[in-house]
Parts: C-alpha cells; structure tokens; sequence
C-alpha cells in the first residue's frame, strides 16, 4: 500500500511540473498591451520642442479648428511669441480667448494679461480682472497673485485691501512666493488684514528661503532695525548678501553700506566699492552716489573728483537728494566741474525741496551772493530742475 501510494504522488509532481512547463513556454505577448500611439497634440509639442515649429502648427490647427482648447492655446501662444510665423497679437488674442472660454486656465491668466497690458486687445482692466477672477477661482496661483495686486489698487476692480490679502493667500499657500511677500507685507503693516508681526515674518521667511530678493530684503530689514524680531545684524547682512548675489541693486548697494560701515561684518571698504560698482551697473541712484563719495574722497580708490561729480549727476538726475546736494557744493567750489554759481543755486534749491540737511541755509546763503542778473538765471534753473528731478520724499 505504502508503494501504491508513492507511485501516485510522484505521478502527481509529475504533472504538476509539465503544467509549469507549458505555462512557463507560453508567449508573453498576448498579456501585454500594445503601446497607445501619441495623439496629434503630442506629436506637435514633441515637434515644438524640437523648434519645428511648422509640424507643430500643421498638426494642432485641425484640432484647433475642431475646438480642442489645448491646440486653441498652443496655436495662441505661437502667434504672440513669435514662433514659427510672424509675430500677430491680434490673432494671438482670438486663439487665446477661444481657449479661455472653454476653461482652459492657462489661456484665461495670459489674456487676463493681454487685456492689463493691451497686447492684442484694447487694454480694459474691468475685462482684465474678469479673466484673473475666472483662473483663480480655477486655482491658478499667478492669476490669484495679479488679482491681488488689482485689488490692492484698485485696477478694474474696487480697491479693496481685504479681498487682496484673501487672493495674496490664496496663492501665497501654492508657494507663490511674491504673493507670500506681499502678505507678510501686508501682515506687518495690518494692512487689509489684522497686524500679525508673526505671521508677517513667517512670510518672509517662507519666501525668501525660495530666493524672492524682494522678501529678503525685507527680512534684512526686519532684523536691522525693527522690534518684531530680536535685532541680529549679522543675519541682517546674510540676507542682504544673498538678495545681492540674485543681482538685486537694492541690496547690493546696502551691502556695500554694511561693508563700508562695518555693520554685520568686518569693514571691507574694497568690497563695498564692487557691490556698489555692481549696483551702479544697475543704475540704482544711491549706488551712484556712494560711488561718487567714493570717488571724492578716495575710499579705497584713486580720488577723481570728475569721476565723483558724474556719478553725483547720475544719482541727482534721478532724484537722489544728497547727491543733489553735493552736485551743488561742486558746481559751487569748481571741484570736478567748471564752476557755476547759478547751477549750484538750482541744485541746493532742489535738495532743500527733499529736505537735505543744511540744504536750504547753504542754498539761501549763496543767493545772496549773486548779482541780479545771476539771481534771474538761478531761479529760472532752479524751477526747471525741480520739475526735472524732484522726487518727493516717502
């Protein structure tokens, strides 16, 4: 019986082992799928990346003709870009709405823009704000951030800061960082919002660890002279440096102040003459006007007082009161500059309108010197500078 029994059991594996066999044999290809061929909107962006611009174009107007909103867009964007025929706004602009009315969120944001802009279309901010509206409420973080901007200003839609800041965060949740500095902003300043200090630095930080220079200046800010944060002049200047690097003006003409000053860091005059030189490249006035300092007194460099006087001029012109101010001691002593008491008067005149320091007494001062045929041309200069180059003070 024991035999028998061992006889079955090997018969058994015996079958067992040529099913698995056969299975093992049987081709794979009836269980797999065949590939899903691209469809002809593919084919084109596959055609488009390869700058075959023509394919492209030849495959997606059928489909665009048909109403596909994807190829509308695509063909839109062509137009407005120049890509693979001529450059048409105009036509850039009907795609563009065809797709936006079907709900495609990309196409409603760019003629929300197209309208802000008047870039195809006759600029209307009402029909602007309408689009951004139709794509926020679709999610899209760029068109939260531009309605909040209209908001805040009051561009095609009542000013409303409250409904600004919704929008801001809406978008500033999506990692949209500008969004998220002008929130903090507007944290800080209870500004449509109940003041946070908190939440205000939570913000910037959010945004300037994503390398927004606009928010890491402002925590530059915030650390350099503020009561929301405990003062830390070095993390003040680490900020700035890294706002600086990004090709900020802003900051890298302050961080060749700190550098200069010794504030946050080691005093480095050098250095502070290459970020202010870098700065200046940018023409950001109060760069100009360190340079000229710079100059002038022969900080770290060769004193030129010509070269001084050109950067004080660049600086003036744009409405830099102190540079106004010390464009009119040079015309006043002749120092880089042929000397003229009449431009100097007019130059005194526009900074004591900024309200530069010793600016009006100097300026009073020097009229009294002047012959009445001088006094004559000075008032005339001095009215024609200030409506050139005042700015007023913020």
């Amino acid at each position: 019986m024991t035999s028998a029994l061992f006889r079955i059991i090997c018969l058994l594996l015996i079958f067992s082992f040529s099913a698995f066999s056969v299975a093992a044999n049987k081709p794979l290809s009836s269980s797999k799928k065949k590939p899903e061929q691209p469809s002809d909107y593919e084919k084109g962006i596959t055609a488009y990346k390869k700058d075959d611009f023509a394919t492209a174009l030849m495959l997606w107007f059928p489909l665009a003709e048909k109403g596909d909103s994807a190829a509308q867009f695509s063909i839109g964007k062509m137009y407005l870009d120049q890509k693979g025929q001529r450059k048409d706004a105009s036509e850039a602009a009907e795609w563009i709405i065809k797709a936006a009315k079907q709900n495609h969120v990309k196409a409603q944001t760019l003629i929300g823009q197209m309208y802000l802009k008047g870039v195809g279309v006759k600029r209307n901010f009402n029909t602007s704000a309408n689009w951004f509206l139709k794509a926020a409420r679709n999610k899209d973080k760029q068109a939260q951030y531009i309605l909040g901007k209209l908001y805040y200003f009051g561009d095609g839609v009542p000013r409303s800061p409250g409904k600004a800041a919704y929008w801001y965060k809406k978008a500033a949740k999506q990692d949209h960082t500008e969004a998220q500095n002008k929130l903090a902003l507007m944290y800080l300043q209870g500004d449509g919002v109940k003041k946070k200090p908190k939440k205000a630095k939570k913000w910037f930080e959010k945004a300037a660890s994503s390398n927004n220079t606009h928010a890491q200046i402002n925590l530059a800010k915030l650390y350099l002279d503020s009561d929301i944060v405990k003062k830390d002049k070095k993390k003040a200047f680490n900020w700035y440096k890294k706002a600086a690097k990004q090709d900020s003006a802003i900051a890298q003409n302050q961080l060749g102040e700190m550098l200069q000053n010794g504030v946050g860091t080691s005093k480095n005059i050098k250095e502070a003459i290459t970020w202010y030189k870098k700065s200046a490249k940018q023409e950001h006035p109060p760069a100009h006007y360190n340079l000229g300092r710079a100059y002038v007194h022969g900080y770290s460099l060769k004193k030129d007082f010509h070269k001084g006087v050109e950067h004080f001029l660049k600086a003036a012109e744009k409405g830099h009161g102190k540079a106004q101010m010390d464009l009119g001691v040079a015309y006043y002593t002749g120092r880089g500059v042929a000397p003229n008491s009449a431009i100097a008067y007019a130059w005194f005149y526009v900074a004591a309108a900024a309200n530069i320091k010793d600016a009006r007494k100097t300026k009073n001062t020097l009229y009294k010197k002047l012959t009445s045929e001088d006094k004559k041309t000075a008032v005339n200069l001095a009215t024609e500078y200030k409506r050139k180059y005042f700015i007023r003070p913020k």
